[in-house]
């Protein structure tokens, strides 16, 4: 009893405990579900605002979609757009279940390319979805053929797109060294010793081969070039700018800016000295090259294109006029130079091209291989020593089939 006595002070002192311990407990109970409350809330919140997000990315990729169905329809929208006739969105405003589509297209993003920008927003959120779409033909061979393709003597090819291909049978002979593929959709042969890129072989599939048309490389300069800046030496002896506006008439056996003219079915068009004048010229007719204009240090600013066979016989030293074009052709090409510097950009054949000599090529190669009219080449052929480097990169006003350069947000 004494001992039970001696505690009750003790126990006295502990009375009103359980009150304030229950207070705090309520209180920090209530700020646990306080909190649960707003984080409820708020995950309510983000969810819907990742709905929408959602909802408006898919808008927009689905107007971003409806606005490339309209190229693929017409390509020519995109070939022919420029800055001052860029086409008009055929749907400018998609309206959708779960939001609305605006679409805008620009057309400063280069030649025969568009960027199309597609704006969907759904219930207050906005996603951007952007695509690039182009017909401008982007080569990644160093050579490519429609007919067959043969390849000698001892070639060196090199560089990120250092590679060939024909649509029909290739033949590789010699000791070319190429560190590329070389690939055919018909058969491949191989005798000598050549050195080829991991993948070569035959039986590939078939690969896009552009047309090559004099006029619209023609066209082409025109629209990017000022008109004292591009010639047009017609088939009856009419030099003109391009504007159209008559230069000079020249009779059979006369020259102007170095071209001798001789009359005739087709034309013919030579320039035998060492001195070129600057400028793209289109020339009705075949085309000789015999001299040397340009120099390592002082290149000829040029780029031929001939409605016929174009012949390279002489040591030019050549920067291109027009946006990495060199040589065209509208039939035939035979190039047997071999010039210091080396040739810069696109060199293609409506028909076949033959390659021969020593000379160094910076850029690719394109023989059509239409019907032939022409003799002067007869199959497309690499031989002799050339080196060819080329590194993808490469934009001549050159068409192909309706691609997609980049697509994202």
């Amino acid at each position: 009893m004494r001992r039970i006595n001696r505690m009750l002070p003790f126990l006295r002192n502990e009375r009103g405990v359980a009150l304030p311990l229950a207070l705090m407990a309520f209180v920090v109970l209530g700020a646990l579900s306080a909190a649960l409350l707003a984080i409820g809330s708020s995950e309510v919140q983000i969810a819907s605002n990742h709905l929408h997000g959602t909802q408006a990315f898919y808008v927009a990729e689905a107007g971003a979609e409806r606005a490339l169905a309209q190229f693929v329809a017409t390509p020519s929208l995109v070939t022919n757009a420029t800055p001052a006739s860029c086409p008009a969105p055929a749907a400018p405003s998609v309206v959708m279940t779960t939001g609305t589509a605006t679409v805008t297209y620009a057309c400063t993003v280069g030649p025969s390319t568009i960027l199309i920008t597609s704006v969907g927003e759904s219930a207050g959120a906005q996603r951007v979805v952007r695509m690039v779409p182009t017909t401008t033909f982007l080569s990644d061979d160093a050579i490519r053929t429609q007919g067959p393709l043969s390849i000698s003597g001892n070639s060196t090819v090199g560089g990120q797109c250092g590679s060939f291909h024909t649509n029909d049978d290739l033949a590789l002979s010699g000791n070319p060294s190429i560190s590329g593929a070389v690939t055919a959709s018909g058969t491949y042969t191989v005798t000598g010793n050549p050195s080829v890129g991991p993948g070569s072989g035959g039986g590939q599939s078939q690969q896009t081969i552009p047309v090559i048309n004099p006029t619209d490389f023609l066209n082409a300069a025109k629209a990017s070039l000022s008109a004292n800046q591009v010639f047009q030496m017609k088939a009856n002896g009419q030099v003109l700018d391009g504007a159209g506006a008559l230069i000079i008439a020249l009779p059979s056996g006369d020259s102007y800016n170095g071209w001798r003219y001789t009359s005739g079915t087709p034309a013919q068009w030579q320039l035998s000295g060492n001195t070129g004048y600057n400028g793209t010229y289109y020339l009705e007719g075949n085309v000789t090259v015999s001299g040397n204009p340009g120099s390592p240090s002082t290149p000829w600013v040029t780029t031929l294109i001939a409605t016929g066979d174009l012949i390279i016989s002489g040591n030019p030293e050549i920067q291109t006029s027009l946006t990495d074009t060199l040589f065209i052709a509208g039939l035939d090409i035979d190039i047997s130079s071999n010039p210091t510097q080396g040739f810069n950009g696109l060199i293609a054949a409506h028909e076949q091209f033959s390659l021969s000599g020593n000379p160094t090529i910076n850029g690719f190669l394109i023989g059509e291989d239409a019907s032939a009219i022409s003799s002067t080449v007869t199959s497309n052929t690499v031989n002799g020593n050339p080196t060819i480097t080329y590194s993808c990169g490469l934009y001549p006003p050159l068409q192909g089939p309706l691609q997609i350069l980049s697509w994202g947000l």
